[in-house]
């Protein structure tokens, strides 16, 4: 039921995600990962043919795309977009999944409930409708480290896998390596304690190492360089803030703040004292180091999301300690957190962030002046407030105010803009959002014909065109060539064949 409550059934609605998921759909529509990029004013030059994000992100949209695509003039652009937005969901369902398993390793028989009740009450949940990996790479952490976690022996193949498993996450977010001797750490101290032999290493060192490798092989093979890894990582790291700034941002401030959007960690501190070290390492240890990585990031806030996104990853590792606790203390922090992260399922962030950008900079005030920027450096436009503010100001303007917010000078957006999910929407009877995907495949063939494509982009065209024939870019991309825009199964006209 969060889950279903959370669902927005686009594929995207983030560029991170529509970037990633185009390169899918090139795959679909040509047999390769290889989708023509638009020149953009990001930090790195994207390159011309591929997503700066690397290739194993794209890879796991596919099989979500895979089974309804053969079908997508029959069951129409909505249901393809559909098929993409279970990959968000997919991602969360895991996350919370893994949590559970760790719990367990922890404390077995920990009921089945945590794992709803963590996603409800951590900023994971709005992520099941939000187009981030990060969730994926959260549940690959949290299986990974649950058998390390175990009362039994360790065996070599739960410690290969769990190497291999701890790679896989890291591959959908390169600055994750950071973590890989975490595991090995703490595999090495429970070593030491049981009176182990250092070898009892080799088999999860393999599997990190193989890890290692193939992403090495990849960025080799689909970008060109080994060191290659895609995002931000292909060349210099841009490490400007300001350590004190990223990590008080980070984890105490209301724009982005941990304890905010994740109250139940506070509990999870309170159980690790019942840990032995090689265990607090295993949980706590990916927390510390993102952090301490994450807050000399330039974009430490994760960009137009909701929380602290970069830290999604070691989420269920960190707050697995509060099974622990006594539910005294958790059942408080958990409501807690539903009541905060509700409001990011309900209001869509980049709404709200979209939103703070127009706002009149008060006299005598420094402002930022991106909108993720503002929304994560002034308190006064914490999401949290912004996405009370806005449901607030559409039933009864002006029963919460702001000196931050001058309504006169930009009027709040109406529901039918930043509402979110897909049955709230329908509940209230609000416009359906327009499928991206016919949106993505037009600005594929957009890009290829920049770049000199002319074949590429009209296959890209005519493809948009089937599954919406509004799509007035693709049908200009057409014309030239004399090719007719191409109509859905039925119709009166056949398209022609792409050359």
């Amino acid at each position: 039921m969060l889950l279903f409550a959370a669902f927005i059934g686009r594929s995207v609605i983030s560029s991170d995600g529509a970037e990633i998921v185009s390169v899918s759909l090139a795959f679909l529509v040509q047999g390769r990962f290889e989708a023509a990029m638009l020149p953009t004013d990001d930090l790195l030059p994207t390159p011309a043919f591929h997503s700066h994000y690397g290739l194993f992100p794209s890879l796991v949209p596919l099989p979500f795309l895979t089974p309804v695509w053969p079908l997508r003039t029959l069951v129409g652009a909505p249901a393809v977009d559909a098929a993409a937005a279970l990959v968000w969901l997919a991602g969360a369902t895991l996350a919370a999944l893994g949590f559970l398993r760790v719990a367990r390793s922890l404390r077995p028989g920990t009921s089945a409930f945590w794992a709803p009740a963590f996603l409800a009450g951590t900023f994971l949940w709005p992520y099941a409708a939000d187009s981030f990996f990060d969730p994926w790479s959260a549940a690959a952490f949290a299986f990974a480290a649950a058998p390390l976690l175990s009362a039994a022996k360790l065996r070599p193949a739960d410690l290969l896998a769990s190497g291999l498993l701890w790679s896989a996450g890291c591959w959908l977010r390169p600055i994750l390596w950071v973590t890989a001797p975490i595991p090995a750490l703490a595999v090495a101290l429970r070593a030491r304690r049981e009176a182990g032999h250092a070898r009892t290493l080799l088999p999860l060192g393999f599997g990190l190492l193989a890890g290692l490798t193939v992403a090495l092989a990849v960025n080799r093979i689909h970008q060109g360089a080994f060191l290659d890894f895609g995002y931000a990582l292909s060349a210099s790291l841009p490490f400007r803030t300001g350590l004190l700034h990223g990590l008080l941002g980070q984890t105490v401030l209301p724009g982005r703040g941990l304890l905010l959007y994740a109250p139940l960690l506070v509990a999870a501190l309170a159980g690790l004292r019942r840990l032995r070290i090689d265990a607090i390492a295993l949980l706590a240890g990916p927390l510390v180091v993102l952090l301490l990585v994450i807050s000399r990031w330039y974009i430490w806030y994760g960009g137009s999301c909701w929380g602290p996104r970069y830290l999604i990853a070691a989420l269920p590792l960190a707050a697995a300690p509060a099974v622990l606790v006594t539910r005294r203390l958790t059942v408080p922090l958990l409501l807690a957190g539903a009541a905060v992260n509700v409001l990011g399922v309900v209001v869509a962030p980049g709404a709200w962030i979209s939103y703070a950008e127009r706002l009149p900079v008060p006299a005598g005030a420094a402002w930022p002046q991106a909108g993720p920027d503002r929304v994560s450096e002034i308190a006064g436009l914490s999401p949290v407030y912004g996405h009370l503010w806005l449901l607030a100001e559409n039933v009864r303007p002006g029963f919460l105010s702001a000196a931050s917010i001058d309504r006169s000078s930009a009027p709040p957006p109406k529901p039918e803009v930043f509402i979110s999910p897909w049955a709230l929407r329908r509940l209230l009877r609000l416009p359906p959002l327009s499928p991206l995907v016919p949106w993505l495949l037009t600005r594929t063939a957009v890009a290829y014909a920049y770049r000199g494509r002319p074949e590429q982009a009209a296959r890209f065209a005519c493809e948009a065109l089937l599954l919406d024939p509004l799509q007035a870019e693709a049908r200009e991309i057409l014309a030239p060539r004399g090719i007719a825009s191409p109509q859905p199964p039925g119709s009166a006209s056949t398209p022609r064949s792409v050359p």
